[in-house]
């Protein structure tokens, strides 16, 4: 087993790297390559308006203020739709970027949340998203959903039960079509087996095999390493790609992994 994996903290975007090709996993989190896909135009642009989106909402949540976005209409309407839907309550805890990470059960798990909202009997947690389209019904089931459950009612912040727990992905330019996550006790458990066997899978591997999907080869930024070709451009739209975006950059650098 390479050493660099016996202080690898498994986030959502180590999980999905796995699942979406070893072998990316093992350029990322191995041998410590990671760039972003900065040279297709159209990525580029998709993760910097996330990176301003995600900021905004910070802001709003930790001081009740975003401040101004003069220029930028697209993010001035972003963040109207964050206020609309999101006004501050007093009865509540906002907790903006909450990190959380914990080693218990033998599993080194971290998580970087986009906001925690704590009330008297629940805690929310937010995910935003700023694709072209709402959230899919299939992020349900996703690593990052189940591992942002059960890591927040495995963690000692929280004193709860998993039903008193719940995720929503919300997207400024859809404001009315939330995607809604709840948990039990029975799915918590699920959950935890899940991650248990991806985990000693991945720490017991011998090989690092590359994805049999062709599409996630053309658009991926090891193409050139992989198949010695540059990467394909962007014509239409993200919604077939992977999922990359600042959040998953934050992750990644959170482990040490080499940005260049």
């Amino acid at each position: 087993m390479p050493s660099e994996l016996d202080k690898l903290w498994f986030s959502q975007a180590s999980l999905s790297a796995w699942q979406n090709c070893p072998l990316k996993f093992k350029y990322r989190y191995i041998d410590g390559l990671y760039w972003p896909l900065a040279t297709v135009g159209k990525v580029s642009e998709h993760i910097e308006l996330g990176r301003k989106f995600h900021l905004l909402a910070q802001r709003y949540f930790s001081c009740g203020e975003a401040g101004p976005t003069p220029g930028e209409p697209l993010l001035a309407s972003w963040l109207a739709q964050l206020q609309e839907n999101f006004p501050l309550s007093p009865d509540r805890e906002y907790l903006p970027e909450y990190e959380l990470r914990s080693a218990k059960s033998g599993l080194r798990l971290l998580a970087k949340y986009d906001l925690l909202v704590v009330a008297a009997d629940k805690v929310t947690i937010y995910d935003w998203k700023t694709d072209e389209r709402p959230p899919r019904a299939a992020f349900a089931a996703s690593a990052q959903t189940r591992l942002y459950l059960y890591l927040l009612t495995l963690s000692g912040y929280f004193q709860g039960e998993p039903d008193q727990v719940e995720m929503v992905y919300w997207n400024p330019r859809f404001p009315k079509e939330p995607l809604r996550v709840s948990y039990s006790a029975r799915q918590r458990h699920e959950d935890e087996d899940w991650l248990r066997k991806l985990i000693t899978e991945i720490l017991s591997t011998g090989a690092f095999p590359t994805t049999l999907n062709e599409k996630n080869c053309r658009f991926c930024e090891y193409r050139p390493v992989c198949h010695g070709q540059g990467l394909e451009e962007v014509q239409e739209d993200l919604l077939d790609l992977e999922e990359v975006d600042w959040e998953q950059i934050q992750e990644i650098a959170l482990q040490g992994v080499n940005l260049p």
